[in-house]
């Protein structure tokens, strides 16, 4: 449920920018991107082309990529895999990893669950922060790293259940060179590719 209030969180962000309640809605229900929404305010804000909204949200997302080959043996054979695919985000990725259900239709029940109870918490949210943006005025300084802080605490329940020291580090190390050599724009993208090419070179010593 940690995604209502990060959605009433985009929602009244959303409406700082002038984007309808509507449109913020739509946004949450098809796009359901998380990060990537709020930098498609940003690049709303900034009267950028759809053009550059798809590609700099895409470039965001490609992530996902590398997810999706993670959960290939868990997918397979699902029901509902599309739905599945469309609303896998980073939290419910990381709980997918942690469950290990053997038996393939409660694996099924349990997936297409959490993905439809995270995409409508964060639907339902938005929709109450951009309703409640028009009716409150404050300070929304900060409000944006609310779903960096969600992500942060999945991270660290991950490592509790499976305390994998070579893996942790690798991920700090590519995540410092990158922060260190890459350009902003290709942080995200250049550290999750070596983090991937690392575990697929090194998989059976990890």
């Amino acid at each position: 449920m940690g995604y209502f209030p990060l959605g009433i969180a985009f929602g009244i962000v959303a409406h700082s920018v002038d984007i309808s309640p509507f449109i913020a809605l739509m946004l949450s229900m098809l796009s359901y991107g998380g990060a990537a929404q709020f930098m498609m305010l940003s690049l709303f804000a900034a009267e950028t082309t759809f053009l550059e909204v798809f590609v700099v949200s895409y470039l965001v997302n490609l992530r996902h990529t590398f997810y999706g080959l993670s959960l290939l043996k868990e997918y397979n054979g699902l029901k509902f895999k599309i739905f599945n695919i469309a609303t896998l985000t980073d939290e419910t990725f990381a709980i997918f990893k942690t469950l290990h259900i053997e038996n393939l239709d409660d694996r099924g029940r349990v997936f297409t669950a959490l993905n439809f109870l995270s995409w409508s918490y964060w639907a339902l949210g938005t929709a109450t922060g951009s309703f409640a943006g028009m009716l409150i005025k404050f300070d929304m300084s900060g409000l944006e790293f609310s779903l960096t802080a969600l992500f942060i605490v999945i991270v660290i329940e991950m490592f509790k259940t499976d305390r994998n020291f070579k893996v942790l580090g690798a991920a700090c190390v590519f995540g410092i060179l990158g922060l260190a050599l890459l350009p902003v724009k290709f942080l995200l993208v250049g550290s999750m590719f070596a983090c991937f090419v690392f575990i697929l070179i090194f998989k059976d010593r990890l």
